[in-house]
């Protein structure tokens, strides 16, 4: 299936490029002259994550820096950044935040960060106002399912794109049997489910799926049951400050299980830390991670401008930026390209691969009539849904650290 979809994919970024070409040489150019983009930058710069979004706008600014002193672009287009707080928990303020930016004329929008403050403001405000909003760090599983006519793009893959990426980590280390241990929230209780569904395809078996809450003082009929089904490791999709540091813990002094297999919300050096006692040196897990290259050329463009590249959504920040400025770029040669055929036009296969600190490379080339194919930080590739599939870091724990085994 997904080899059918990129291939469809392949064929209508050529017919597009085509006819961006018939436009570059026809007796009259359709690109506006001089056109000013607004982009509203809507994050919670007030509330729980208030102190990740100042380093998330200053990465998304960046990219915009980039072509601020290139005159030949800027004749074509200049861009208009628009700030607004959602207070990321605030649903009515983040709309009403939300519908003043697009009362001020933004034409695009970076955000939100925050998951039910994104599926909201999309619902209510983007979609009906068809105003295109690509998310830096929502990685909901709501958003999948959201029907967005097309005006839904994240730079952050969901959570349940993991649940297959650790499918794929625990078939490859031939474990055929494992019980799962989630955390009673939704969104874990949807990756866990898809997460069995891919080891069934796998043919590896799951013995017992158990859902667990947190500060529990007595886990024992949540052990026992998971210990009498049995396996050849358990497998914990939770947060560490959700109950599954506590199920480890349990588990550990109870002798049973050697091996754990950890979602991402679990791989914190505080894990090991906290049992640096006991054997995890069979266990792994997995983490987002960036690819090679494109991670490289971003933390040096993003140290030498004194942001912090380590912070939480910095890298999918810039690409967010990035992947609006070209995709902007991109539509002034087509009057009938929309922004989402823009955005799979740039930020697909195939064409000259970009990274960041080339945004004003890219800009000449599509200028040229070229394909490109904008990687960025974290390796941008675009799926039917608008969302990336990301990288992936596999990691194991050894010495008291986490190790990366191998990028997937």
């Amino acid at each position: 299936m997904s080899e059918l979809v990129g291939k469809i994919n392949i064929f209508n970024k050529i017919l597009i490029f085509l006819f961006v070409n018939i436009l570059l040489f026809a007796p009259k150019c359709f690109a506006d002259e001089g056109k000013e983009v607004k982009v509203g930058i809507l994050l919670g710069f007030t509330g729980v994550v208030e102190g990740l979004t100042p380093f998330m706008a200053d990465s998304a600014e960046l990219a915009f820096n980039e072509i601020s002193k290139n005159e030949v672009a800027g004749k074509d287009i200049s861009f208009k950044i628009l700030k607004a707080d959602t207070a990321c928990n605030n649903i009515n303020f983040a709309k009403k935040a939300a519908s003043k930016l697009i009362k001020d004329g933004v034409d695009i929008i970076i955000g939100a960060a925050c998951p039910d403050v994104t599926k909201e403001v999309a619902k209510e405000i983007s979609i009906p106002k068809k105003i295109l909003m690509i998310s830096p760090a929502d990685n909901s599983n709501e958003l999948i399912t959201l029907k967005d006519n097309g005006y839904i793009f994240r730079t952050t893959p969901s959570k349940i794109r993991g649940s297959q990426i650790l499918a794929d980590i625990t078939s490859d280390r031939g474990i055929k049997k494992i019980a799962i241990s989630y955390s009673i929230q939704k969104d874990y209780k949807i990756f866990a489910e898809a997460f069995s569904d891919a080891l069934n395809e796998k043919n590896v078996k799951t013995t017992i799926m158990l859902s667990h809450n947190r500060n529990i003082n007595d886990y024992s009929k949540h052990i026992a049951a998971l210990s009498a089904a049995g396996g050849d490791a358990l497998a914990i999709i939770s947060d560490i400050n959700l109950g599954g540091d506590q199920i480890v813990r349990s588990l550990l002094d109870a002798g049973m299980f050697n091996v754990f297999i950890l979602s991402e919300s679990m791989v914190d050096q505080k894990i090991i830390d906290n049992f640096k006692e006991k054997d995890l040196q069979k266990s792994f897990g997995y983490v987002p991670g960036f690819s090679n290259l494109g991670s490289e050329k971003f933390i040096d463009i993003a140290q030498k401008s004194g942001v912090d590249p380590f912070n939480p959504y910095t890298n999918e920040s810039y690409d967010a930026a990035a992947v609006i400025i070209l995709s902007n770029f991109a539509k002034i040669y087509s009057e009938n390209m929309s922004y989402k055929d823009a955005i799979y036009f740039i930020g697909n296969k195939p064409g000259i691969k970009i990274y960041p600190g080339e945004i004003n490379k890219a800009i000449k080339i599509l200028r040229e009539g070229k394909i490109i194919n904008y990687e960025g930080a974290t390796g941008v590739e675009f799926d039917n849904f608008g969302d990336t599939f990301g990288s992936f870091l596999e990691v194991d724990f050894k010495k008291g650290k986490i190790k990366i085994k191998k990028i997937r």
